[in-house]
């Protein structure tokens, strides 16, 4: 499941579940609304925390929605404690390319302007 809300002026997008074949749809699409919307943010937070499983399904639905926001300029900053995903993260080596953070405070106050 995939729910947004706002920290502040950056939406947090929270993920709960697996992220996998059947999940990354609905996490593609409300990823998507968030970095394509009206008002595009300079932020996104992208909350993993209460993801118990990511296969390669969720982490192309994240590289796929996120790839022309970063190119355009935004970030996108993860947020997950130790799991599986941390280990995802880092054998596709998406923890070089997104801020990652234990926290969705952390990960919202920093660097936003």
């Amino acid at each position: 499941m995939a729910l947004v809300h706002s920290r502040g002026e950056v939406p947090v997008v929270k993920v709960s579940g697996d992220l996998d074949l059947m999940s990354a749809p609905m996490f593609r699409g409300v990823l998507g609304q968030v970095v394509r919307g009206q008002s595009v943010p300079e932020v996104v937070v992208v909350d993993l925390g209460g993801v118990g499983f990511m296969d390669s399904c969720g982490v192309n639905a994240l590289i796929g929605e996120t790839r022309g926001f970063v190119a355009g300029g935004g970030k996108v900053r993860l947020v997950t404690k130790a799991s599986p995903v941390v280990r995802t993260l880092s054998i596709t080596g998406l923890d070089k390319i997104f801020e990652v953070y234990p926290d969705i405070g952390s990960a919202s106050c920093r660097g936003v302007a």
